[in-house]
């Protein structure tokens, strides 16, 4: 029990319980005597100087519980102090990560945007040489806007990592990479209109 930090503690407590049960019994014992012999006067003499002395003990062992638990408490503050530190630490982590997260939220927006835009470019007509022309330039200011959102991808995929969100920073280079080939099939379908 002596390796364990609360053994002071529980030591303290267990012989301050043991100290007062001997003076409650040297209590008892007195109460009981009575005073009508010299032998039990004499009993009663020796009984109060027991008492006398345990209550010394009592006293001493009091003051050793009360300095047990002022260690006790000094340890819990000294763990509630890590405690405090932590929670700080994860609040200002989870407001990092909701910020990036948001960032990462719109520059999801934006890319599913894009992919309407993608999608409405397809189902235009392209017979005449004039259809040809606005889906081309469509599909110009698509791409461009692919590689503005993939900027942005990559910008917060060092932001994330920088801030040692893998997680993130994992999801935001996926998009980054989806914007990028998604790009170059534009590219290749825009090149193929051209000719």
């Amino acid at each position: 029990m002596a390796n364990r930090p609360d053994s002071a503690l529980v030591d303290a407590a267990a012989a301050l319980d043991g100290e007062l049960r001997r003076f409650e019994d040297l209590s008892q014992q007195i109460k009981r005597l009575p005073f009508n012999t010299e032998k039990n006067l004499e009993r009663a003499a020796k009984a109060l100087q027991e008492i006398a002395d345990s209550d010394e003990r009592l006293g001493a062992q009091v003051r050793a519980l009360v300095e047990a638990v002022s260690h006790v408490r000094e340890r819990q503050q000294q763990h509630a102090t890590i405690v405090q530190e932590r929670a700080l630490e994860l609040q200002a982590r989870t407001e990092v990560y909701q910020k990036l997260l948001e960032h990462f939220g719109t520059l999801g927006q934006e890319a599913a945007s894009i992919n309407a835009l993608v999608q409405e470019i397809a189902a235009q007509p392209r017979a005449t040489p004039d259809e040809r022309a606005t889906v081309m330039e469509r599909l110009v200011t698509a791409q461009e806007k692919m590689s503005l959102v993939a900027d942005g991808a990559k910008a917060l995929t060092d932001a994330a990592n920088a801030k040692d969100f893998e997680d993130l920073a994992r999801s935001a280079d996926n998009l980054r990479q989806s914007l990028l080939a998604a790009r170059n099939k534009i590219g290749l379908l825009h090149k193929g209109l051209q000719s």
